[in-house]
């Protein structure tokens, strides 16, 4: 059987940033307040950077004392609410997200080589598609190829998620599967997945954090990283 090499990136922190309005922040405890019909503010986790967003909603929701058999079945409705949120302040958001160095370069030259770019995020996918085209980054990559934070709450469970996409829509294996992230989740959840970690400094872990998470590569930013990608593009070896 063939192989083709995935990249599957990371959102927030890798691609885009809020610079500082918080919008989908704002829109995530709204909607789980309309969901849960709570009538006091949540507060939002500041250890959340590369977990879920129903990971993260589970959180919130056991912080307010909602017993997680009421919280589990308030999910469905929190992505719906969520999705109506973000949507309605598609505004705020395009003036609230800022695209990091070098990502759009990056994301043009990997497309003009061949290379198949997905995703692999906490987000919900339809939150996911929101955030990207939002900022204009929408045409860079293969949702139906990506693994989202709507398709499982564990993100260590993710990567397999991807692969079985990508060998149903082109008969041919994922390999090897390149993950970016700017968290030392995303390299957990690349490790579990056999895949190559990528790390990218541009988020709230330093370089020297992420050296020691274990990822395979750590780059400061994105400028120029599609050369830097090379290494690991062609070398399915490095997953072994």
């Amino acid at each position: 059987m063939t192989s083709s090499p995935v990249i599957l990136w990371d959102i927030d922190g890798t691609l885009v940033r809020s610079k500082g309005g918080r919008v989908s922040v704002s829109a995530f405890l709204r909607a789980l307040q309309l969901a849960a019909e709570h009538p006091s503010d949540f507060a939002y986790p500041k250890d959340a950077g590369g977990k879920t967003d129903e990971q993260i909603a589970l959180e919130v929701l056991a912080l307010a004392e909602i017993a997680e058999d009421r919280a589990l079945g308030l999910l469905a409705d929190f992505r719906e609410q969520y999705r109506r949120e973000l949507e309605e302040q598609r505004h705020a958001l395009v003036g609230d997200l800022r695209v990091l160095p070098g990502v759009e370069e990056t994301l043009r030259e990997l497309q003009r080589r061949g290379v198949v770019q997905s995703l692999l995020t906490g987000n919900l996918e339809s939150i996911a598609r929101l955030k990207l085209s939002s900022v204009g980054l929408d045409g860079y990559v293969d949702f139906e190829l990506g693994a989202f934070g709507s398709d499982h709450r564990d993100r260590t469970c993710l990567v397999p998620i991807s692969r079985s996409r990508f060998l149903a829509k082109t008969g041919a294996e994922a390999d090897p599967v390149i993950v970016i992230g700017d968290t030392p989740r995303d390299v957990a959840c690349a490790r579990a997945g056999n895949a190559v970690a990528v790390a990218v400094a541009t988020g709230f872990f330093t370089r020297e954090q992420l050296e020691k998470s274990g990822a395979d590569l750590v780059l400061d930013d994105l400028t120029h990283a599609a050369e830097q990608l090379d290494a690991v593009l062609g070398a399915p070896s490095a997953i072994q």
